[in-house]
């Protein structure tokens, strides 16, 4: 394969890893916990998106038929705004999930909540996986690609290249807004915050429904060409957030930024081994690239703790 078509394929499979990892950072950033929710709750996007794009019914027979969505979404502008609603109503569905189950457990150690949002993700799969709502992803440029050399390449390759950096973009404009100010004086030290009006609450419930949105931008990247078919499936999401992780600590815990370098680093990584070298690491197994982001965080960890681009702890005596 052309080495331009690696390189592309291996932008698009870190931008997905990015994306990940922007959920992740958001919520670790305000509670110093994982979120493990985080497949299910992308899982709920891109079926909400589906549902919007197909009947408007979201499984629900009585309104099948009966939502002008379809036709509206037809229209590449109409697409758009069921995609914004999509992001809208997992966002919404993400601060809910905070406000029922993880709210109540007031300020726990991240421990403790990091075990609520592993058990808060059963419910959550089992949910997802019985929705019955359609999978299929249509987009407004459908399988279009165009020729590079020999090779073929889609234009949503190259769309999901874009959206990891565009939203890295729009995260450095939104935290320069009120609440990227309240997020770093929560993440520095809560009762200051409280003492200058900072509802936490609040301000946990914004990130946990950033991260239910990155995560649906992931889960939709996740399906459409080349690293899907346009059919969206729910059981390959946790294995790939779960290797977002590595590109998580790899880049840092609380850096956006940095995820985005670590994300693109470990996606050409995997691709160009895979191309180039396919025949020679296929005798470490079938599974030899999916093991390359372990090997790299086992690597990173033992010169940087904190990730490439992490903040290291200041401990105050």
């Amino acid at each position: 394969m052309r080495i331009e078509i690696l390189f592309i394929n291996g932008w698009a499979m870190g931008s997905v890893y990015a994306l990940v990892a922007f959920g992740f950072v958001a919520t670790y950033k305000t509670s110093k916990a994982l979120n493990f929710s985080l497949p299910h709750l992308g899982a709920a996007g891109a079926l909400i998106l589906a549902s919007l794009l197909s009947d408007g019914a979201f499984g629900i027979e009585a309104l099948a038929g009966r939502s002008p969505l379809p036709e509206v979404a037809g229209h590449p502008l109409g697409w758009v705004l069921c995609f914004g609603l999509a992001l809208a109503l997992v966002g919404g569905f993400g601060a809910l999930v905070h406000r029922l189950a993880i709210m109540p457990l007031g300020k726990q150690s991240p421990v403790m909540i990091t075990m609520a949002t592993l058990a808060i993700s059963i419910p959550l799969q089992i949910v997802v996986s019985q929705a019955p709502i359609t999978r299929r992803i249509s987009l407004p440029w459908g399988t279009a690609s165009f020729k590079l050399g020999e090779a073929d390449v889609f234009i949503s390759t190259l769309v999901v290249c874009a959206i990891a950096p565009t939203v890295l973009g729009l995260i450095a404009v939104f935290h320069r807004s009120w609440f990227g100010i309240a997020t770093r004086a929560v993440a520095e030290d809560e009762e200051v915050a409280l003492s200058v009006g900072i509802n936490r609450s609040r301000v946990l419930a914004i990130g946990w429904a950033m991260a239910a949105m990155f995560a649906t931008l992931a889960a939709l990247a996740f399906a459409v060409p080349p690293l899907g078919a346009g059919i969206f499936a729910t059981q390959g999401l946790p294995e790939l957030f779960y290797r977002a992780i590595a590109v998580l600590a790899i880049g840092g815990w609380d850096s956006y930024g940095g995820v985005y370098v670590a994300g693109i680093m470990i996606g050409m990584m995997q691709v160009m081994v895979g191309g180039l070298w396919g025949e020679y690491a296929s005798i470490f197994g079938n599974g030899y690239s999916q093991v390359l982001p372990y090997i790299v965080l086992l690597l990173v960890l033992m010169i940087r703790p904190t990730g490439l681009f992490g903040q290291p702890a200041v401990r105050r005596f």
